[in-house]
């Protein structure tokens, strides 16, 4: 509409019936809304950057438990001293020795070996009741009765520990003319005594061959007042082959 002054009379005397009219239909100016502010003198605080903010740590796993170890196997217990039945005893423990991986001796050792040996044994038992003979099949020890027999069995079983490439075969004599005495089972248990005894010192069990026999099989007189030799240890060298 154009502004004339013929038209600002009619103009102002309109305005205010049309206020009225908008207001009574409701297209009234309305207030526009805002976000509602912070209470006058409240400052928030400012939101924390990540490098501020506490990490939250995940929870350790727990290590996995290590399998139970397998209890190691006692060791076999070594066989018990008996009395040799077979006449091939020797040659079986050998055989049996050699199988094992036990010590043995090259053929260029042997008589270097058997001659210390026999040498060690005569300077031990210098004064100790022992014949020592060394022969071609081994070192033969005897040992007549009497208390010396303990303390020259474990000197023996010392140097025989020493010189663990060797058999060794212990025989008892049980010699008397008594004839309620079982000769043999007397003499047996002489030579497992004796056999303990080398076991105490070193010797290990599987080396040890033990025999008893009675004053007949020893080839000794029954009837003679003179006993028979107690107790014989022929020691052999091990062979490799």
């Amino acid at each position: 509409m154009p502004d004339t002054p013929a038209l600002r009379p009619l103009a102002r005397a309109l305005a205010p019936a049309l206020l009225l009219a908008a207001t009574a239909t409701g297209c009234g100016l309305l207030p526009i809304e805002r976000d509602d502010p912070s209470p006058a003198g409240e400052h928030l605080p400012p939101e924390p950057s990540p490098a501020d903010t506490p990490s939250v740590e995940s929870p350790e796993t727990p290590p996995e438990p290590e399998p139970e170890a397998t209890p190691e196997a006692p060791a076999e217990a070594p066989p018990p001293l008996r009395i040799a039945r077979s006449d091939q005893a020797e040659q079986e423990r050998s055989a049996t020795l050699r199988e094992q991986g036990h010590d043995t001796l090259d053929p260029g050792r042997l008589g270097y070996y058997m001659d210390v040996l026999g040498a060690r044994l005569r300077q031990e038992l210098a004064e100790q009741p022992a014949a020592i003979d060394h022969r071609d099949e081994g070192i033969r020890v005897t040992l007549a009765e009497g208390n010396g027999q303990t303390r020259a069995l474990e000197t023996i079983g010392h140097l025989l520990h020493e010189f663990g490439a060797s058999l060794v075969t212990v025989v008892a004599h049980r010699g008397g003319v008594d004839p309620d005495t079982d000769q043999r089972t007397a003499a047996e248990g002489a030579a497992l005594a004796a056999g303990e005894q080398l076991e105490r010192a070193g010797v290990s069990p599987e080396r040890l061959v033990l025999r008893g026999t009675d004053a007949n099989n020893a080839g000794a007189n029954p009837a003679s007042l003179i006993p028979a030799p107690r107790l014989e240890l022929l020691i052999q060298p091990l062979t490799a082959s």
